[in-house]
């Protein structure tokens, strides 16, 4: 409480809705309605250094209505829009960095319109060298004829607080159709099927430049500017292993074969199309299917772009983090990741109502974060009229709220103890037994 009190002249407090919240107890899961300031907060007495994976999708500051500040829309007028924004972002990822586990990572995504504010920030806050990509996910599939240019893909930044312990500890992804079909055995090997990859690397080494005869002895050596990615000696054993190609007539330049019965996986990268993890249509519909319509999100991520996200960064048992939660997509990637190798993944989501000046009663976080969810995990009817089956689940619905330090012992309640306790302990929520 001390260190929450060097932030801010108050704490915040968890009150648990049971009613709003979804399946049996105790629940695991947790979404949190109100500031998100606020959740990073309480979050930080109980989570910190747990988190494995944080994904955001924060407002990309258009001018557009798009970003909320003191309850009041900043639009492109505003002569301190961007600046307003960073602070907005700044306060809050200082928070999100203590949430991350050592070997933990974060992606956030963005737009043109600050990511390169965005990336000073991130820098500033995580520090030099804990930038680990910028993934580029190609979010249209169709030309936008409106524009001088086309707009056809959005960002996302990824840092970790140790990039040499994440890259240890993040996954390979599965192998696709697509990179499936490259496997072939035109030579009939015994093994199986293999794809041939270059034995070419840029850059120069000494005891990686040598002459290397073809089975019709057509001599091969590496062109200007690149040297053989292994020694002589290394490549003479690949080549009595049988593990050289020289292509059907024996007379190419060498490859190495990599059979599909040791394939384990494919190494990220960063290039995202939208064949492979889907688009804003796709999101749209997705979001259409489960409530019949799609208003209430103009830009919506598709499930298939989280689910890349949590692939590359979570294991069975890891605990994800979504702070600007919106639809809730992310606890459906979890729970779908789940239902597909019996994994015990955990999600916490935090959204606020959205309320404003002109729409007090708005409840975002209610009405269509959780409700998503809900759904989505409970079973629902989609817009076709058919049965969807859930995915199974249940998770914890809090509100935050801000007690004065000084009121504490008035204000703060058994049941907001109650779940204090259980959240610091990292234990799984039930509702207060006591009567008051």
């Amino acid at each position: 409480m001390e260190s929450d009190a060097a932030v801010n002249e108050d704490f915040v407090a968890l009150d648990l809705d049971a009613e709003l919240s979804h399946g049996d107890q105790p629940w695991h899961n947790l979404i949190i309605e109100g500031d998100n300031y606020d959740a990073l907060r309480a979050l930080r007495m109980s989570h910190k250094g747990a988190i494995r994976c944080i994904y955001i999708d924060p407002p990309y500051n258009t001018g557009n209505r798009d970003f909320v500040y003191n309850d009041r829309f900043v639009d492109k007028t505003h002569r301190f829009r961007h600046s307003l924004w960073l602070e907005f972002m700044y306060r809050r990822l200082i928070l999100a960095k203590e949430l991350l586990a050592d070997d933990g990572v974060i992606f956030v995504s963005i737009d043109d319109n600050e990511l390169f504010r965005l990336g000073m920030l991130m820098d500033r806050v995580f520090g030099d060298g804990r930038h680990v990509a910028t993934c580029v996910w190609q979010k249209r599939y169709s030309r936008e004829n409106r524009e001088a240019i086309g707009d056809a893909h959005e960002y996302l930044l990824v840092y970790s607080l140790n990039v040499d312990r994440f890259k240890q500890t993040r996954n390979t992804l599965p192998i696709g159709e697509k990179q499936l079909k490259l496997y072939k055995n035109p030579d009939n090997d015994p093994r199986g099927d293999w794809q041939s990859v270059s034995m070419l690397a840029q850059g120069y080494r000494p005891n990686q430049m040598y002459e290397i005869v073809a089975p019709n002895g057509k001599r091969h050596t590496p062109p200007e500017g690149n040297c053989w990615k292994v020694t002589e000696s290394a490549y003479l054993r690949a080549l009595a292993e049988g593990t050289i190609w020289f292509g059907a007539h024996g007379d190419g330049v060498p490859r190495r074969k990599m059979f599909k019965a040791k394939a384990d996986g494919l190494v990220p990268w960063t290039w995202w199309p939208h064949e492979e993890v889907g688009h804003t249509d796709e999101a749209r519909k997705e979001i259409q299917q489960i409530f019949g319509t799609q208003s209430a999100f103009d830009t919506p991520k598709p499930v298939r772009l989280i689910e890349r996200v949590l692939r590359i960064a979570m294991n069975g048992g890891d605990t994800a983090l979504d702070f600007f939660a919106g639809s809730g997509t992310l606890a459906q990637a979890v729970a779908k990741l789940n239902q597909e190798d019996g994994g015990q993944r955990r999600f916490i989501l935090v959204s606020s109502t959205e309320a404003t000046v002109d729409a007090p009663d708005k409840n975002l976080c209610r009405d269509v974060c959780a409700e998503r969810v809900r759904r989505v995990l409970g079973g629902y009817r989609n817009a076709k009229g058919e049965d969807v089956p859930g995915l199974g689940g249940g998770f914890a619905y809090l509100k935050s709220r801000r007690i004065p330090v000084h009121r504490l012992g008035q204000k703060l309640d058994h049941a907001e103890v109650w779940t204090a306790l259980q959240l610091v302990h990292q234990q799984a929520l039930t509702p207060w037994p006591g009567g008051g």
